[in-house]
C-alpha cells in the first residue's frame, strides 16, 4: 500500500488517507518548539507550511510505503523525513487512542490488528 501526498495535501488528508487502511491507528503531526522542547499539534497545517525539504517530493508527489509488514517507526520516521513534522503513531484502546512508544518495532499490521482485538472488548 502507498499513501500518495502532494503538496496540496493537508494533514487531515493525509490522516484520513492513513485512517481508512488502518482503522484502528492514527497519525498525529507534531512541531517542535525549539526555546521550550515541547511539542504541538499541527492540525491546522498544510503541506506548503509544514514542509521543511523537497526530500521525498518527485514531480511534486511523495510515496510513502505503508504496507502491512512495515514497523510503526519507519512510517514515522519517513513521514518526519518528508514533511518537517514529528509524526506519531496511535493505537486504539477501547475509547481513547494510546501512543506505540512501547510498541513501535511492531509492524503496522500487528499494531492495527492488536487495537481492534482490544477495542472489540469494549463493544
Amino acid at each position: 500500500m502507498i499513501l500518495k501526498i502532494d503538496q496540496s495535501s493537508s494533514l487531515k488528508s493525509i490522516q484520513s488517507d492513513f485512517n481508512a487502511y488502518y482503522p484502528f491507528l492514527k497519525i498525529e503531526f507534531f512541531k517542535q518548539i525549539p526555546s521550550h522542547h515541547l511539542l504541538y499539534k499541527t492540525d491546522s497545517y498544510s503541506i506548503s507550511e509544514s514542509r521543511k525539504y523537497l526530500e521525498g517530493f518527485y514531480d511534486g508527489i511523495a510515496m510513502i510505503d505503508i504496507s502491512r509488514k512495515r514497523s510503526v517507526t519507519a512510517v514515522e520516521k519517513e513521514l518526519e523525513k518528508i514533511l518537517g513534522l514529528t509524526a506519531r503513531v496511535f493505537r486504539k484502546s477501547g475509547n481513547v487512542w494510546v501512543e506505540t512508544t512501547l510498541t513501535n518495532e511492531w509492524s503496522l499490521d500487528e499494531a492495527n490488528e492488536e487495537g481492534k482485538q482490544i477495542s472489540s472488548h469494549f463493544n
